[in-house]
């Protein structure tokens, strides 16, 4: 039953660990524009982590904590790009909150400030955050030719538009306004869950389940890998959203415990198709107080 999971998801994580260990001597020399963009990034991303390490500890959101763990990963995937090319670490001894960049330490405080107001400003930063870092990435991605610096800032990118998504969703969950400007960079559908392979998170942005009143409500819901055979995953956060169900959706049978996502895409790996959309389904095996754990029993190329 296992067979064809895990041939796909040991294929997924396996080659991740490819990406960062090419030798530096196969890459050419970087151009000016290209190093300072690095430098850049590795900054950018500890903006959003030490943003959101601080809105976890005052407001207590397991999206702000989850997400703080998918961006210090992506720190950590620059840092390698940046030890790759023999470049200096901007963050390498700054502590949390302290930028070398005059622009991103504005920036900081700027949003520190507005996101103490009160959860729903808080949100609203991680909005402004992710959009920022999406129009930062699409630009640096244009500049470059390099296939291994593309590939990463894509999976970045991929990264900041799930994020952008589950502020959004949970944002409108307590009533406030996005008044994003950057809503349609995905690529997707708004069914389509995206397994985000740098920070190992899975993110289902609508599901679809039946209440104990018997109507349907969709939730929008992040996962991350925490054990790789067999592919288990564990729930990180929750929030219910105010759309209409929707068979393009994913779902979960209470009956058999079961979660069926219909539309899954694994973002750009070094894979034979990068564009490659995958069907799974998952089943409880775990729900605790402390936890809620699903495995992979089926994952099906479409």
């Amino acid at each position: 039953m296992y067979a064809r999971t895990t041939t796909a998801l040991l294929l997924i994580t396996g080659l991740l660990g490819q990406l960062w260990v090419m030798p530096a001597h196969a890459q050419t020399v970087l151009t000016g524009t290209e190093q300072s963009s690095l430098q850049f990034m590795r900054e950018e991303e500890k903006l959003a982590r030490d943003v959101y390490d601080h809105f976890y500890a005052i407001w207590g959101s397991p999206l702000f904590g989850s997400i703080a763990i998918s961006e210090q990963r992506h720190m950590d995937t620059v840092l390698n790009l940046l030890t790759r090319y023999a470049l200096p670490d901007p963050a390498a001894t700054n502590a949390a909150g302290v930028f070398n960049d005059g622009q991103i330490q504005q920036l900081y405080d700027q949003l520190v400030a507005q996101g103490e107001a009160s959860e729903i400003d808080a949100l609203q930063v991680g909005i402004i955050i992710e959009e920022t870092d999406i129009a930062d990435l699409e630009a640096a991605i244009a500049a470059t030719s390099k296939s291994d610096i593309v590939r990463v800032y894509s999976n970045l990118l991929k990264g900041s538009r799930n994020h952008l998504s589950a502020f959004t969703n949970n944002l409108k969950a307590l009533g406030g306004d996005s008044n994003s400007g950057n809503q349609s960079g995905s690529s997707v559908s708004p069914g389509t869950s995206i397994y985000e392979p740098i920070s190992e998170t899975l993110y289902i942005p609508a599901l679809d389940l039946i209440s104990e009143s018997s109507a349907t409500v969709v939730y929008d819901v992040m996962m991350h890998i925490v054990d790789a055979f067999p592919q288990a995953l564990e729930v990180l956060s929750v929030t219910e959203t105010d759309r209409l169900p929707n068979s393009t959706h994913a779902s979960y049978d209470t009956a058999t415990e079961t979660l069926t996502l219909p539309d899954v895409s694994f973002g750009a790996l070094v894979l034979p198709d990068e564009s490659a959309r995958y069907s799974a389904t998952l089943q409880l095996v775990e729900d605790t107080g402390s936890a809620t754990v699903f495995v992979i029993t089926r994952l099906q190329q479409k």
